[in-house]
């Protein structure tokens, strides 16, 4: 996983854009977080107290944020973000990718969200995504919101470019029955 963590092309940032990276807190991070501070960005670990008390803080990180539960630590992550891009992970990333997927669905946050497909990772996601679509429980609208590619680089630059829907156009965006 280090060959991935290596080549996620955060460390290309555009001059007159300001990145704070906002991730887990612990040891487990310290590849992304060196890299993101060596190239001089803000790396802010969110972590829970149940894991802070026997986890490792990573030494590389900037700030650290202790939650006492995974909702605020989600809280938190939607306070410190204006966009999200996920990398390959296991459930608590696929729990955090559809908090933020449902919460620009239903209007609470209004960010992009990219997914980093290092080894068609997510493919069997975008297959469930997909038939979500197909059988009426996903629009179309917010589906296509989603930014997906297998280079960072490209994926990184297209969730900085992003132009989001106006904020009150969410409720439009949902598949209801008029």
């Amino acid at each position: 996983m280090n060959k991935e963590l290596n080549s996620i092309g955060l460390n290309k940032k555009p001059s007159d854009t300001k990145v704070v990276v906002a991730m887990s807190g612990g040891v487990d991070s310290s590849t992304v977080a060196g890299m993101m501070k060596k190239e001089g960005y803000e790396v802010i670990g969110i972590t829970l107290s149940s894991l802070d008390s026997f986890e490792l803080t990573n030494p590389r990180i900037t700030k650290t944020i202790i939650t006492k539960d995974l909702f605020e630590r989600k809280q938190e992550f939607f306070n410190h973000s204006d966009a999200f891009i996920v990398l390959p992970g296991g459930v608590g990333s696929l729990d955090e990718l559809t908090e933020v997927l449902v919460s620009n669905q239903v209007g609470i946050i209004n960010k992009p969200v990219g997914i980093l497909n290092t080894n068609n990772y997510y493919d069997s996601f975008f297959k469930w995504y997909d038939h979500s679509v197909k059988s009426g429980f996903v629009s179309e609208a917010n589906y296509s919101q989603l930014i997906v590619d297998t280079n960072p680089d490209k994926l990184l630059n297209r969730v900085l470019e992003a132009k989001m829907p106006e904020d009150d156009s969410w409720l439009e965006r949902l598949n209801v029955p008029k």
